[in-house]
């Protein structure tokens, strides 16, 4: 493949992420606000179970999402970073990453922050459903 090709389905690669990103997020909502319902209005086992279930499988597919960026972001840059000549621009960028060797797909985030983040998620999901509400 040439430079311009890498570049160009890394790109198209992108807009896709980002459209699977505003998914996610507009699912994440949901299982959010479906937690705070059921911590105002309580809820049975079964109803508790679906709606932690859901929010994990949200998280699940982000950190699934997460990770295909990850991989598609690093692979680009192996990719440039085999052909014989790129121009500067493709220079800064497989110089920015720095990939040595073919990288391998994983869910768990590369920045620390990111896995902080998605803890607080998880926390901010599962909290209000399974805790006892309290009383006013």
């Amino acid at each position: 493949m040439t430079e311009y090709e890498l570049i160009s389905l890394f790109n198209s690669f992108l807009v896709s992420n980002a459209i699977y990103f505003v998914g996610n997020v507009i699912l994440l909502w949901v299982a959010l606000r479906a937690s705070l319902r059921i911590n105002e209005n309580g809820g049975n086992l079964l109803t508790k179970s679906l709606v932690s279930l859901f929010g994990l499988g949200i998280v699940f597919l982000s950190l699934q999402q997460g990770g295909f960026l990850q991989v598609n972001w690093e692979s680009t840059v192996y990719a440039l970073s085999q052909l014989d000549s790129i121009s500067a621009n493709s220079q800064r960028f497989v110089d920015f990453l720095n990939v040595t060797e073919p990288p391998t797909f994983s869910m768990i985030p590369a920045n620390p922050i990111f896995i902080v983040w998605w803890l607080v998620v998880l926390a901010m999901l599962l909290l209000p459903v399974w805790m006892p509400k309290k009383d006013k």
